[in-house]
């Protein structure tokens, strides 16, 4: 029998110069996240993505403004709806991806 257990991993992706009231949206994420005590986050940069309105955004050689930025989190299922739900309400800006996922610590 393993030890992964069940819930969501939530994926918040934005451009790295997104802001939201005067900061970058990934940190306002991660502000929300901390106020629901999470602290573990992966942030992850992308080469390139392309928006809902087909704006391609990526980061170039001398400016890494428009690159996509990935926040992730695996969460049981009430944490993952108290993130999204306080990342919603905060009015932030952001495109999130929630699937079912297995995780967890091994060999310890």
């Amino acid at each position: 029998m393993n030890k992964l257990k069940t819930g969501y991993e939530v994926i918040f992706i934005a451009p790295q110069n997104r802001r939201h009231e005067g900061k970058l949206v990934t940190d306002r994420v991660i502000e929300e996240a901390e106020k629901l005590g999470l602290h573990r986050v992966t942030k992850r940069s992308d080469l390139e993505g392309t928006g809902h309105s087909g704006h391609t955004h990526a980061a170039h050689f001398f400016e890494l403004a428009d690159q996509p930025i990935e926040l992730i989190y695996l969460l049981d299922d009430a944490t993952a709806d108290k993130l999204i739900t306080a990342v919603d309400a905060a009015g932030i800006p952001v495109f999130c991806v929630q699937w079912q996922a297995a995780f967890g610590e091994l060999g310890g």
